[in-house]
């Protein structure tokens, strides 16, 4: 996820990119990956919350990080401003110190055609020390992406060494059956993704059935239907994993995904209404 565009925040500054380096300084880093538009960040307050969780399990977070990455995504905007693109936000810790830094990432978002006709997965055999973390893992974040593009796949799926369907390695999955009941695993074996998050709450509120079991591989024929979840594809229909293939005209995950890009643009209002209150 290298910097995209001319300019970066550090610790209260904004930089030319070209002097940024890639972050390798800190001893953990904790990252947020969020999708803005016209530079308003799509469900701020819960990235900050999962960004914040996550430091808190090791260290002792005194200051509000919130309101300084606020000041950084800010700053950037009045830099330079795209119609969408991610942001990526890294806290990096050396001891008890922390540097902030922030920076448009090269994004890409399925086409119309792509969301109608879903994507190509992969399986991928890796396992994340602490899932309900979100660190810098670059060694993993490398050899995926190198998978991906041997095989022209949109994304991989973790499997662990018990051979279950843990997540996407920047997503999480769903899995439909013939009776329309969803199946994902327990939070305990995942990141707790914003957008799966989101979706959890609409099936709830919709009255869809929805199962917390982690698929097997050898179960794949038993479902019709799977989706991924995440920042970038939002809710994005699966046409395949190897060479398994699913149904991508299912009612379910086209209701889910229109549901969940209503709160999506909600969550922007929301973020323009209390920034004009400040």
């Amino acid at each position: 996820m290298e910097c995209f565009g001319r300019y970066y925040f550090l610790d209260g500054n904004i930089l030319p990119i070209e002097h940024d380096e890639e972050i390798t300084a800190g001893e953990v880093s904790f990252y947020e990956v969020i999708r803005t538009r016209k530079g308003v960040p799509l469900f701020f307050d819960d990235h900050m919350k999962r960004l914040t969780n996550g430091i808190s399990t090791r260290y002792d977070l005194r200051n509000d990080i919130t309101e300084l990455i606020t000041e950084g995504l800010d700053a950037l905007v009045r830099q330079e401003a795209f119609t969408e693109i991610n942001v990526r936000i890294t806290v990096s810790f050396i001891g008890q110190e922390y540097s902030v830094h922030i920076c448009y990432i090269t994004s890409s978002y399925p086409d119309d055609e792509t969301v109608r006709h879903g994507v190509p997965l992969i399986f991928y055999r890796a396992e994340r020390f602490d899932p309900g973390v979100k660190l810098l893992n670059n060694r993993l974040r490398l050899s995926v992406n190198e998978a991906l593009v041997k095989k022209k796949a949109y994304e991989a799926l973790l499997v662990n060494k018990e051979g279950f369907i843990t997540e996407g390695s920047r997503s999480n999955v769903f899995f439909v059956n013939a009776k329309g009941i969803l199946h994902t695993a327990p939070d305990s074996m995942v990141l707790p993704g914003i957008t799966r998050k989101y979706v959890i709450d609409i099936c709830r509120r919709e009255g869809y059935d929805l199962v917390f079991e982690a698929a097997r591989v050898s179960e794949l024929p038993g479902f019709q239907s799977a989706f991924i979840t995440g920042t970038s594809p939002m809710v994005l229909s699966v046409k395949s994993i190897d060479n398994h293939l699913f149904n991508t005209d299912n009612d379910i995950v086209k209701r889910l995904s229109l549901l969940y890009r209503q709160l999506a643009n909600d969550s922007i209002f929301k973020y323009q209404r209390r920034k004009k209150e400040d």
